[in-house]
């Protein structure tokens, strides 16, 4: 099955609700030609939409179409790999990178995630922003914007070097995510100072239910 239809909503730019700590709504401004993307508070964090084809028997997302020609890879693409999270509450990634920027999709599971600017050159530097990302809806409500990809809703989160990022299960199903790098693996690339040594992560995680060590 191929998808030829166009991504959803774009056109028009989309106002979002404001996050849970009062910052300003997202604005989604720009168009690519695989998705609309959604800007957030923090530069060059953004969020992909991408188009979703579903029926009774699931669900097809294209992730990376035009391959190596898509613009999503114009820093390089270096590896491809997956995150898995098992448990709830149980955080992985909690780092940030020197060079290299990642895409990540969220494909099963539910998963707050938790993003922080710590580059010093950046117009956003110490801004913080949080959503939720996964597969289904958690039931009631949260404090941070939720994107369902069983709602026809595949968001690929564009995340740039310096830019610490950290997620949780929502839920006791895993989560899995589908990572991808622009530059190969190399251990000396990580900052992986603890989530609670990141400003507003742990006030953030909070409201979750989630407490840090």
């Amino acid at each position: 099955m191929h998808m030829n239809e166009s991504p959803p909503d774009v056109g028009a730019p989309c106002h979002v609700r404001p996050g849970g700590d009062g910052t300003p709504p997202l604005r989604a401004t720009q168009m690519i030609a695989d998705a609309r993307i959604e800007t957030t508070m923090i530069e060059g964090l953004d969020l992909h939409h991408m188009k979703v084809v579903g029926d009774a028997r699931g669900f097809l997302a294209e992730l990376i179409p035009g391959g190596s020609a898509n613009p999503v890879l114009a820093r390089g693409f270096g590896n491809l790999y997956t995150s898995i999270a098992i448990g709830k509450h149980t955080g992985r990634a909690a780092h940030l990178h020197v060079k290299l920027h990642e895409v990540f999709c969220t494909m099963t599971g539910i998963a707050l995630w938790f993003f922080h600017d710590f580059r010093d050159a950046s117009p956003t530097f110490g801004k913080s922003f949080a959503c939720v990302l996964g597969f289904e809806r958690l039931p009631g409500g949260v404090p941070d914007k939720v994107y369902v990809l069983s709602e026809n809703d595949m968001v690929r989160c564009v995340v740039p070097s310096g830019v610490y990022h950290a997620y949780w299960p929502l839920t006791d199903a895993p989560v899995t995510v589908l990572c991808i790098a622009s530059m190969p693996h190399d251990g000396a690339d990580y900052d992986r100072r603890p989530p609670s040594q990141v400003p507003g992560c742990r006030e953030r995680v909070a409201g979750y239910g989630i407490t840090l060590p």
